[in-house]
């Protein structure tokens, strides 16, 4: 599949200026030429002095504006017009996308030309740059399926840019942070990883795991003719230059992954204590239903919005308390496993009857999280009236809200803020991993502490070594020199179509 030629739309749908159609592959080049018929304008304005090795040469892609077409033209500027002429790479061809059938044009259009291996994906590349509009892109579409091409699925491009050793699997994971980058510190991490520091960061590491394992082979193959490994000094190495390392990637995904991904906001609390209409008052709209019956949110409704320019992701949760009902122990399920990921809990209490068993309860399962404690209905009370809760309480950041009138949401705001600046502030590192990174480097630091203490209990060279090629297998995982199909086509397939 990796060998034939895949098309597809690299701009969003819809109408506007200009739409992008990509083409990658072997018959990319010969494709493209049977439908494109390039420019004979000769068009020159007089009063514009064209340098004559320009005028009857293709334009290249470096430093021309996006403007199509017959701005271009008018200005000056001719397009080649020796329309038999080998297109050439890294060149900018004018002219039409031609029907076949009647030689009609369908579109005017720029044409740019990668040849391999100097392209994104390491094979023949060519981008038709067209009017965006439904018609014309479908229509241009159909005609090199036509031609025998296929639709690109989700991320192909950039997955035979990985395949054919463009770049690592953090570089091609870096793409879709790009892409989905919700802050300038979130578009600065993953021009890092796309520039290739987390690959820089393993490779260094197994090379240093590699050089060990292969005096530990050596030891073991030839223990007469080698010298022999100075464990005091390898598990040195191990620990200086490699935990601490290993230890320090996994903690700024702990830490900082908040930059990439947005903070993870739960809103926690017994059945009708407001939650639905705290989220409703965040969002500005109806988002969740509410009622004055307990226990109506029996799911996990979730949305995205910003909160003091922070991109959050917040979460209304089935109330927490005790019940024999299936449905609603499935959602008290769901929402303990939303508590358990989240960077803050919005931890809702009852003005009018607060903290009784069930708050309690609900405060032993996560304390010592990041918690604000929000005293919801404090319209029903009166202004000065002393909200009873247990000492522990005290020390939490408390917001006094009515969720029904809007009455103390910018000050729940303000403490949400605060916290996640308590969480970033301090943070500089450009390297953090994903998810998927940071598991494989947790089983590359069990391994690695396995193997230490294998030596330090004086266990043999044959034994230890296998936990030192499990460490460097998973290390391995990170960049994708060792991976599952099934696992490249979770990552991949995140990617929207066209790149």
């Amino acid at each position: 599949m990796e060998n034939d030629t895949i098309v597809a739309i690299s701009t969003p749908i819809g109408s506007g200026g200009i739409g992008i159609i990509k083409i990658s592959g072997k018959n990319a080049l010969s494709i493209a030429t049977s439908i494109f018929k390039r420019s004979s304008h000769r068009i020159r304005n007089t009063e514009t002095s064209v340098p004559k090795q320009r005028a009857h040469s293709p334009l290249p892609i470096e430093g021309l504006a996006s403007d199509l077409e017959k701005d271009s033209i008018s200005s000056g500027l001719t397009f080649c017009t020796a329309c038999d002429e080998e297109l050439q790479s890294h060149l900018l061809y004018h002219g039409n996308i031609i029907n076949p059938e009647n030689e009609k044009p369908i579109d005017e259009v720029l044409l740019s030309v990668m040849k391999a291996p100097h392209s994104y994906t390491r094979e023949d590349v060519v981008e038709i740059n067209v009017h965006s509009g439904l018609v014309v892109l479908r229509t241009i579409i159909d005609l090199v399926l036509s031609k025998g091409a296929r639709l690109a699925e989700p991320g192909e491009f950039t997955k035979r840019a990985f395949l054919n050793g463009r770049i690592d699997l953090t570089q091609a994971e870096a793409v879709i942070d790009l892409i989905n980058a919700k802050s300038s510190k979130a578009l600065e991490i993953a021009n890092s990883q796309a520039g290739g520091e987390l690959r820089f960061y393993m490779q260094n590491i197994i090379k240093t795991l590699t050089e060990i394992l292969v005096k530990i082979d050596a030891a073991i193959d030839f223990p007469d003719d080698v010298e022999m490994l100075d464990i005091n000094t390898a598990i040195c190495t191990i620990e200086r230059d490699i935990i601490k390392t290993l230890k320090k990637l996994i903690a700024d995904y702990d830490e900082g992954h908040v930059l990439r991904e947005g903070l993870r906001v739960v809103i926690a609390g017994r059945p009708n204590v407001g939650k639905s209409s705290l989220m409703n008052q965040l969002l500005k709209k109806e988002h969740a239903i509410v009622t004055s019956f307990p226990g109506t949110t029996r799911d996990i409704l979730e949305e995205t919005l910003i909160i003091s320019g922070i991109h959050t992701i917040i979460t209304d949760t089935a109330g927490l308390h005790d019940s024999d009902d299936p449905v609603e122990m499935i959602g008290m399920k769901k929402t303990r496993e939303k508590i358990k990921d989240a960077d803050i809990i919005l931890f809702m209490v009852d003005a009018v009857t607060p903290f009784i068993k069930a708050d309690y309860d609900i405060y032993e399962s996560i304390k010592g999280r990041p918690l604000i404690l929000v005293i919801n209905k404090i319209d029903l009370v009166s202004e000065n009236c002393e909200i009873k809760t247990i000492d522990e309480l005290k020390m939490l950041p408390v917001a006094r809200i009515s969720a029904l009138y809007n009455i103390g949401m910018d000050s729940l705001k303000e403490k949400i803020k605060n916290i996640f600046k308590n969480k970033t502030s301090f943070y500089s590192s450009n390297v953090i991993p994903n998810v998927r990174q940071k598991k494989a480097l947790e089983k590359s630091i069990d391994s690695v502490e396995l193997f230490v203490n294998g030596l330090q209990s004086g266990l043999s060279f044959e034994v230890v070594s296998i936990d030192l090629k499990d460490a460097i297998e998973s290390l391995r995982e990170v960049i994708g020199l060792k991976i599952k199909d099934d696992i490249l086509d979770q990552i991949f397939g995140q990617f929207c179509i066209g790149k």
